[in-house]
């Protein structure tokens, strides 16, 4: 029979996981948005510096425009928001995986022995490790968002399992 350690360990690690799954996959929606918006927004301004020389603008205005665009773009590349995108869905889907895994050994934590459900925690500790080890430490270290998702992965698996 499982101690109280380990069934709080199984517990723990449970809304663990949900929060991670949560949190990447908003700050992966987020990424998305981000290049998304400034991808929009080079295409808009180098239409628009074009079309500002094309139909006589002031001098001015293709300049402003084409100096907004580059600085745009500049930030597109510089910040890799795709990218940074594509690494936290890789985290996500793997904190999924992993979600359902602890899900799993939550239903299964009262025929287990002590010694098996350690080796099972130890298992699945490292499996998180691997689903968010490529996810740089600035990308992982959004407190307010982090909080948000505890509270919202608490509040699920709270409600799914009727814990407190």
């Amino acid at each position: 029979m499982a101690s109280d350690f380990f069934v709080s360990q199984v517990w723990l690690g449970l809304l663990d996981a949900e929060r991670l799954l949560r949190y990447y996959g908003k700050l992966a929606a987020r990424l998305q948005r981000w290049h998304m918006a400034l991808t929009a927004f080079v295409a808009v301004g180098s239409t628009s510096a074009v079309g500002a020389l094309l139909f006589d603008a002031p001098d001015w205005v293709p300049e402003i425009l084409a100096a907004v665009v580059a600085a745009s773009a500049l930030w597109l590349s510089y910040y890799g928001h795709a990218s940074k995108a594509a690494v936290a869905e890789a985290a996500r889907d793997g904190c999924a995986d992993l979600a359902l895994s602890w899900r799993d050994l939550w239903t299964r934590v009262a025929s287990l022995e002590d010694e098996e459900l350690g080796q099972e925690v130890t298992a699945l500790r490292r499996r998180e490790e691997m689903a968010t080890a490529r996810v740089p430490a600035h990308l992982a270290a959004n407190e307010q968002l982090n909080e948000r998702c505890a509270a919202e992965a608490y509040r699920v698996v709270g409600d799914e399992y009727a814990a407190a």
